[in-house]
């Protein structure tokens, strides 16, 4: 077990495509944007199959607001990526227990937000793979939808209506519930997650980060900055089998943001830039514009059946989202009647 407070990185391989196959020329020219002008201080994968990391040492001290024992308690199990995207092996020891309470509230707002791709990506939280329920119900039981046994399985009534099928495209598409979030408390726990990854020598770079995460509250201390997310979902089954993570951190003063935290799960990924004031003064004011950081099935697009849809969601947002409903479709080439 490395319980080393080092970061380690594994750089990816990407092998050439096959014969006959196109590459995605946008998809390499963000990637050389990004092997020109930043340095990956980690990249891992987190899933269970990998080693064990543990980052931090005792005597325990927490890198959040500076506790120690016996003042502080340290006993819960602190992910530093969260749990709910996947990660089963990247611990810290330097989140006190008043710490990792005060960012389970955060945590909740990421699990809502995510809740839809984290089931349908077949993403191993902490209790487990959520299920999708529909929001739609006629008459009996709402319509279902979990991913066991390594497939989607989905339980309705016939006539259904959250649950349609349409034969002449063969698409079944699934309308389910959305839970209210807080965007920005979303936000902010993937920029808890960034900075328990930070380098020791990079955790003077971000006071005002530490400051707003100090505070249970969205508003209080905010450390400005930009709350965009940049997000992918790849039209695939299960493409990410384990979630990756990148934290990469700008070499030179270009028109891009500092420090960028990056995680794939299940189906999606996102993408943060974390408030950095000191080494993004330059910026104050500019409209800027740099893509967004390339996974593996956009440099290597013939490894999935369908396409990779990239976009932006601002997760500034202090209120909670409004109930709502959405849907999920998929594809299918031929029904089997079970007997």
């Amino acid at each position: 077990m490395d319980r080393s407070s080092n970061m380690t990185t594994e750089s990816p391989v990407f092998p050439p495509p096959p014969q006959g196959h196109a590459v995605e020329t946008e998809a390499l020219k963000s990637l050389k944007f990004y092997a020109d002008n930043y340095t990956p201080l980690m990249f891992r994968s987190l899933g269970a199959g990998n080693e064990k990391i543990v980052l931090g040492s005792e005597p325990f001290e927490c890198r959040f607001c500076g506790g120690k024992p016996p003042e502080s308690t340290f006993i819960k199990r602190a992910h530093a990526v969260s749990e709910l995207l996947g990660n089963k092996i990247l611990e810290s020891l330097y989140e006190c227990d008043d710490c990792n309470k005060r960012f389970s509230t955060f945590e909740d707002d990421l699990g809502k937000m995510t809740l839809a791709t984290r089931s349908i990506g077949g993403v191993i939280g902490k209790n487990g793979i959520p299920k999708l329920i529909s929001g739609i119900r006629r008459a009996g039981r709402k319509a279902t939808m979990e991913f066991k046994e390594g497939g989607l399985h989905v339980s309705h009534d016939a006539g259904d209506l959250g649950f349609v099928e349409d034969e002449a495209t063969k698409t079944l598409t699934l309308t389910y519930v959305e839970h209210p979030y807080r965007p920005l408390g979303a936000y902010k726990a993937l920029a808890k997650s960034a900075f328990t990854l930070l380098p020791a020598n990079e955790l003077g770079h971000f006071p005002e980060l530490k400051r707003w995460l100090l505070q249970a509250d969205l508003t209080t201390d905010s450390a400005g900055g930009s709350y965009t997310c940049y997000t992918t979902f790849v039209q695939a089954f299960q493409p990410f089998k384990q979630p990756i993570v990148c934290l990469l951190k700008r070499n030179s003063k270009i028109d891009a943001p500092y420090m960028s935290f990056f995680v794939a799960t299940g189906n999606v990924s996102y993408q943060i830039f974390l408030p950095c004031p000191s080494q993004d003064a330059h910026l104050q004011g500019k409209e800027i514009t740099f893509p967004g950081f390339p996974h593996y099935f956009q440099l290597q697009p013939w490894l999935i059946p369908g396409s990779v849809i990239a976009g932006q969601i601002d997760l500034g947002a202090s209120d909670r989202t409004t109930k709502r409903t959405g849907t999920m479709s998929w594809r299918y080439e031929n029904k089997v009647k079970v007997e």
